[in-house]
Parts: C-alpha cells; sequence; structure tokens
C-alpha cells in the first residue's frame, strides 16, 4: 500500500470482476482524526455499508467477507493511520486489495460495480506536470520536488550543507575548494573530500557566498538537474538569489520566494509557491482545450454523450474531457453499441464517465478533469477524436 503508481494505474483500470468495491474518504496524519480514530471509524462504516450492499446484491457470508477481510484489518491498524496522506482510496475484489495514499483531500464516496471507479484519482493520474523548488540560505541548502498537490525533499549526493561545509585552502599557489568530509551527516554527507578548482582567492563575504552557490549549482547539475527541463523556483534572501541567478544557466523561473525559509514548514513553503507554480499545471489540458476549440466546426469534436461516450469504447479519442465530481448514469453494451442514459442512477446503472474515462486511458488517450465553467462546451463530457 502506498502512493499512486503506474503498475498501480494499470492494475485498477484493467482489473474487472462481478464485484469490485472502491472506496474513497478523506484521511489525515495528525490531529483528533487519528488520536481519536475518526479515520479508522469512517472506514469501518463504508465497509459495513458494502457489506450491506454485497448481502443484497445476494453475496454469501464467505464471499463478502473474502472481499472485504484485509481492508477490514486496516481499521484497528494503529501504525497504518499513523502514517496517512489527505486522502484514502480502497480497490478491493475477490483476490485484491489495493490501498492507495493520495497527497489531495478526497471525498467520501463508496462504489460498488464491474469495474472500479476511478474519477476521484484521475488528477492523479492526469496532473503530471512538476518543478523543483530550491530553498537557499547561508546555514542550508535543500531541493524540493513539487505538483499539485505537494513538495517532496530530495536526497542529492554531495549538496552541501550551508556554508561551513565548503571551505577553501592554498595548495601550490591554487586555489581550490574542499568539501568537508563528513560534514552535515546524513543528507549530502560525502566521505573523504571533494575537490573543484574555483580560481583566486576570495577577498570578501559575497564572494564566499559566491563559492559556495557555485559549488551548490555544479552539484545540482551533476547530480540531478542536467537530465531535467522542469522549471526551477528559488526561495532566499534578495542576496543569495540575486547571486544564484547569476551563475545558475539552468531553467529557472523569474518569480521567487525571498526571505529566510531554515525554519518554515515545509507545507506553509508549499502554501507560498504553489501560487508561483499554478501556471506549470494543467499545460496539458490547456493544449488540448485549444485543439478542441480549433477544430469545433469539424466532426472530430464533440460534447454529445451518446457520440462520445461509444467514442471511447473504439480507440477514437485522443482528449476526453469531463466534469470534477459529476457522473453520468446508465449502461452501454459494446456488442450491440446500445447505450442507455438515465437521469438518475437505476439498479445495475454504471458510471458512464469512469468507463469512458477507463477506456479512454487504455487505448492511450488522454482524460482531462475539469471544473465545469472550464469544459469546453456545456456538457459533463467532451472529446476531441482521432478519427
Amino acid at each position: 500500500m502506498g502512493v499512486l503508481s503506474k503498475e498501480d494505474i494499470t492494475e485498477i483500470t484493467g482489473f474487472e470482476s462481478d464485484i469490485c468495491v472502491s472506496l474513497y474518504m478523506p484521511a489525515h496524519s495528525s490531529g483528533v482524526e487519528v488520536n481519536e480514530k475518526h479515520d479508522a471509524l469512517l472506514l469501518k462504516n463504508n465497509l459495513q455499508q458494502a457489506k450491506r450492499i454485497l448481502t443484497e446484491k445476494g453475496k454469501s457470508q464467505a464471499a463478502v467477507d473474502s472481499i472485504l477481510k484485509e481492508a477490514s484489518a486496516l481499521v484497528d491498524n494503529r501504525e497504518f493511520w499513523n502514517t496517512q496522506s489527505q486522502g484514502l482510496a480502497l480497490f478491493l475484489a475477490e483476490g485484491l486489495c489495493k490501498v492507495i495514499k493520495t497527497p489531495m483531500p478526497l471525498k467520501e464516496e463508496l462504489f460498488i460495480n464491474s469495474s472500479f471507479n476511478i474519477l476521484p484519482l484521475l488528477p492523479l493520474m492526469t496532473d503530471d506536470a512538476y518543478f523543483f523548488l530550491l530553498m537557499l540560505s547561508k546555514k542550508d541548502a535543500k531541493i524540493f520536488r513539487g505538483d499539485a498537490y505537494g513538495l517532496e525533499l530530495l536526497e542529492v549526493e554531495g549538496l552541501p550543507n550551508g556554508m561551513d561545509d565548503v571551505i577553501h585552502f592554498e595548495e601550490k599557489d591554487a586555489q581550490q575548494t574542499m568539501r568537508r568530509a563528513g560534514a552535515g551527516a546524513g543528507r549530502g554527507a560525502i566521505s573523504g573530500a571533494n575537490y573543484h578548482g574555483h580560481g583566486p582567492g576570495l577577498a570578501d563575504e559575497t564572494e564566499w557566498v559566491t563559492q559556495y552557490l557555485k559549488e551548490v549549482n555544479q552539484t545540482l547539475w551533476t547530480e540531478l538537474l542536467s537530465q531535467e527541463s522542469a522549471p526551477l523556483i528559488l526561495a532566499g534572501t534578495e542576496q543569495i538569489v540575486g547571486l544564484y541567478r547569476q551563475i545558475s544557466k539552468y531553467n529557472v523561473v523569474e518569480e521567487n520566494l525571498t526571505g529566510n525559509f531554515d525554519h518554515e514548514d515545509k507545507n506553509s513553503v508549499y502554501q507560498k509557491v504553489k501560487e508561483i507554480a499554478a501556471p506549470f499545471f494543467k499545460q496539458q489540458a490547456r493544449k488540448a482545450l485549444k485543439t478542441y476549440y480549433d477544430n469545433s466546426t469539424t466532426e472530430l469534436t464533440s460534447s454529445i454523450p451518446e457520440d462520445v461516450i461509444p467514442a471511447s469504447f473504439y480507440s477514437q479519442i485522443s482528449d476526453l474531457f469531463i466534469v470534477k465530481d459529476a457522473h453520468i448514469w446508465g449502461t452501454f453494451d459494446e456488442a450491440s453499441n446500445a447505450l442507455v442514459i438515465h437521469e438518475e442512477r437505476q439498479e445495475g446503472d454504471t458510471c458512464l464517465l469512469n468507463k469512458a474515462a477507463i477506456k479512454t486511458l487504455k487505448n492511450g488517450g488522454a482524460v482531462h478533469v475539469l471544473e465545469q465553467d472550464k469544459m469546453p462546451a456545456d456538457s459533463k463530457i467532451a472529446a476531441f477524436m482521432r478519427f
């Protein structure tokens, strides 16, 4: 159990059985929801509801217990609840119990059908843009990988743990930088010493800081950024950020965070940096929307569910657009190409938005989850077709 991986996506979207239970709920890493077992109780209640529904569908007690057994064991697993993120998704079937922790909050929802419902997870599957945040001060240097949901501290071998981790000395009239052995044991710690030639002697503090930042820049380029193109956002004092901009040749974002963030909580920093990073997200959706609008007068675009849903089954869709948190209930018989849509959910219905999303992903198309006012048409579903 863990974060969503490509293997998870393949398994979840490809799995079909007579009973597939998809359970979504909010989660917390601390607070009363964990200490008073509120989240555990929420899971327990949803599993009890799933048990009632399965029993009403005629499933035997043994079959129901087999499907829900592993998930039920999590209710009293304190270690499990102490290691949560913001959302929790469970996919349960005979012989399968897939548990996914999500960095975004999830609404409490329960779906039982012949395939899993992936709609709440679609933003995680499709919002794959990311950026780097480099937090610089005289005492430390940290680099994070950020996305639409949070920051992850990266372990970069040899990254200086502040200016004290970089000292200089003269040897045979050549000025060199020596990385102190064992300085900052742990992240960035090294054994022995690393030497990099840096020219003539250092005259003042600005040159000392510049020397340190050159070491940071060189290490990041060698160990990480030479293979990357994602934008880099800087955080630090005006002096340090200004000097680093002069040194780095990487894709550094013009806007930065100004201040000293040595003692600031990662989540607090993220709330500030995400305003700068916001334009990087949904880039693929924006490109897809432009393509849709450019072809809006052709037969390659449609926002009619009766056209789009069947097209998803026949590999016709390049880009599928669906409204966040929306559903279209009904059935589709691929063999007879018979589509039935109901205004309200009826017994035996499936969410056709979910089916269309799964089919589009499996057939190599892209799925974009948008707010209603961002949709290319006044509909819950729209698509740009391959043909």
